[in-house]
């Protein structure tokens, strides 16, 4: 089921009390973009269908996420109104493992539907990363720290929108918007499939 209010401010994680504004974790860190959001909960439920999508080759799963995040997504991209989505890119390595990157099939979705120009190579992931799952908070900011560069296709736009299939601690999502931001684009929002629960 979709998450529903209330929602932290500021990253989008659903929180507990309706005066809450921000999750602990966005309390505790700057973030580097301005505003995210996410479709579902990142349970066990979803967990496991995207362990199936990713690497248990079920791709014909990516059909249905598209076609949730656009119909609980459009809410988001009305008000934001970005002129680009820029999926999180994956290593050419991982690119060569699974074959496809689930977060440009999403964000191939959400651009032909609402008709949105998708840029796949604004960024690029040019340093192999471990897997975050397995990383305590810390690690996984360690971890990604210098793992995108600006692609072929950056160009500083006033407005973007990062899509992703998971946001738990938003490390990959910051280093992006962070590596964006340094190249002079303007104001960075994210969208994801899945996001983890604020305290």
């Amino acid at each position: 089921m979709p998450i529903r209010e209330p929602r932290c401010r500021k990253c989008g994680k659903p929180v507990e009390k309706e005066e809450q504004e921000y999750c602990s974790d966005c309390r505790k860190h700057r973030h580097f973009f301005e505003e995210g959001a996410g479709i579902f909960p990142y349970n066990r439920l979803m967990r496991e269908s995207l362990m199936k999508c990713k690497y248990g080759g079920r791709r014909e799963y990516l059909d249905y996420y598209g076609e949730m995040m656009i119909r609980h997504g459009g809410k988001y991209l009305a008000r934001w109104r970005p002129q680009a989505i820029v999926p999180i890119p994956l290593h050419k390595t991982q690119m060569r493992l699974r074959g496809f990157n689930q977060s440009l099939c999403l964000a191939q979705a959400l651009g032909g539907h609402f008709g949105i120009p998708v840029y796949p190579q604004m960024l690029e992931k040019v340093r192999k990363t471990r897997t975050q799952k397995s990383l305590d908070e810390k690690q996984r900011r360690s971890n990604l720290r210098g793992a995108f560069s600006i692609g072929a296709q950056f160009q500083p736009l006033k407005k973007i929108l990062l899509v992703d299939d998971v946001y738990t601690t938003g490390g990959t999502v910051d280093e992006a918007a962070r590596c964006l931001k340094k190249a002079k684009a303007g104001e960075v929002r994210v969208l994801v499939l899945c996001i983890g629960k604020g305290f």
